[in-house]
């Protein structure tokens, strides 16, 4: 399916976007897959975007192509869950890290770096707490890739940052799985065992040649926090690494919104607002707003459930309100921001 650059007046509904929009302020309109509804049209010409790329005219072609691109992604993101978990029990019987094996599920999330919808979808419905860390490793890749994207890195860089969140947590592999697996509250010795899963992965790859400065640093430092309240050193913001950095976030936000066995998972939008108000104070603000701004866009089209058991699409995410979509419910549009006894609850 070509793409075609068309007019904005001559868009159609259900056309379906093939190039992220941006407005000349920066802020993101609309992503990639998005389909064209009158509200996101509407929002266009405020924006004053004349011209959109779109997958040629709407048919019935279109979703089958969508679909199938979201299938082998899946596909791909279930067999590297099976490679990094075979890495990662690997290191736990005290064999060395496969490096082979991390360069090669590097190199197949790094292919689908310009496939950000379907990323988001994929990590959103590819979620258990049985395989938390495994999982967990590739999401914060996925995630770490994509804000690199954001902030413009290099590929190179960006790679770095991929290899960075696969092995983030390798240390873990040396942490006793009844502590790992706890479903009461942890005791402070066993907190303290868990925040030694830095140390301990910094130390399985610290005379690994073929790895990284920064990825090593990452490992070691990706719980540290601009306000000096992270481990393992306690340092400060002007000390971390870019990568250690947009580890940090990646962790912290997929941290929220994964399935453990101690808790339930956050909807995104919930994940938001913490991050916003309760961490502001611990990620570089500017690292933190480019994520957040540009992965809540990506869940323009997602379906959701309210508050009031109502369902819904979310049609718009407005750049200064992203934890307060626009929903569509039974073509009735539902502000969030004016609505304050109304939220989502769930993604559907």
């Amino acid at each position: 399916m070509g793409k075609i650059c068309i007019l904005v007046s001559e868009c159609k509904l259900g056309d379906i976007v093939a190039q992220k929009v941006v407005s000349k302020y920066g802020a993101t309109i609309a992503v990639e897959n998005t389909v064209i509804n009158n509200y996101i049209k509407n929002k266009l010409i405020a924006f004053d975007i004349n011209y959109i790329w779109i997958y040629g005219n709407a048919d019935e072609e279109t979703p089958k192509l969508i679909d199938n691109n979201l299938l082998k992604l899946k596909k791909d993101y279930k067999q590297n869950v099976m490679e990094i978990n075979e890495v990662i029990n690997d290191l736990s019987r005290g064999k060395p890290v496969n490096v082979q094996k991390i360069d090669k599920i590097s190199n197949s999330i790094y292919n689908a770096i310009n496939d950000e919808y379907h990323i988001i979808k994929c990590l959103s419905e590819l979620r258990t707490a049985d395989q938390h860390l495994y999982s967990h490793s590739i999401n914060v890749s996925f995630y770490g890739m994509l804000l690199g994207k954001w902030l413009c890195l290099t590929k190179s860089e960006i790679n770095k940052i991929v290899q960075a969140g696969l092995l983030h947590d390798i240390g873990k592999a040396k942490i006793p799985t009844e502590i790992l697996n706890k479903k009461g509250k942890l005791d402070v010795q066993e907190v303290e065992e868990i925040k030694r899963h830095t140390i301990y992965g910094y130390n399985m790859v610290k005379r690994i040649h073929i790895i990284s400065d920064e990825v090593k640093e990452a490992i070691l430092l990706h719980h540290e926090r601009m306000n000096k309240s992270g481990y393992p050193m306690g340092k400060d913001g002007d000390e971390l690494s870019l990568y250690s950095k947009i580890i940090g976030i990646a962790d912290a936000y997929d941290a929220i919104t994964s399935e453990r066995i101690y808790r339930h998972r956050e909807t995104p939008f919930i994940a938001f607002e913490i991050l916003q108000k309760e961490n502001i104070e611990c990620f570089d603000i500017h690292i933190m707003s480019t994520f957040l701004g540009n992965l809540a866009a990506c869940y323009v089209g997602s379906r959701v459930m309210l508050n009031n058991g109502r369902t819904g699409e979310i049609l718009y995410v407005p750049p200064h309100a992203i934890t307060k979509p626009i929903v569509s419910v039974e073509s009735e549009y539902i502000d969030l921001s004016k609505e304050s006894n109304l939220k989502i609850i769930r993604m559907i």
